[in-house]
């Protein structure tokens, strides 16, 4: 007999591997997004860092909460892409979101990576 078409098994095969790769690549897109979103954070706290120990010195003021709520409102941008509370912590400026698992990065890198 000559077919011209693929059997059931063939294409259960088929779809098999292409729901493992589909699989595979969701999780990895979700991973780089979740990285870059942490960096965009790391970057801006470091940012409004400068620019608020820079406005103390300039002003000559003192830190305290509501000078630094005052100077987050001034400043105008997200600082967060996920909208986390910002707070400027023994000299750093700390994310809700990110600042706590920026701690536990040094033993990330000692796993094995994943795709």
């Amino acid at each position: 007999m000559n077919s011209n078409g693929f059997t059931l098994v063939e294409l259960v095969a088929v779809i098999a591997v292409l729901s493992i790769i589909a699989f595979i690549t969701v999780l990895s897109i979700g991973g780089i997004i979740e990285k870059s979103r942490r960096d965009v954070c790391d970057v801006n706290t470091a940012e409004v860092k400068r620019q608020y120990e820079r406005h103390l010195h300039l002003d000559e003021t003192e830190h305290s909460d509501v000078v630094f709520i005052q100077f987050l409102m001034d400043f105008g941008e997200n600082v967060c892409p996920l909208e986390g509370d910002i707070r400027y912590v023994d000299g750093e400026v700390r994310c809700s979101f990110h600042s706590e698992s920026a701690d536990d990065e040094g033993e990330d890198e000692k796993d094995v990576p994943y795709l």
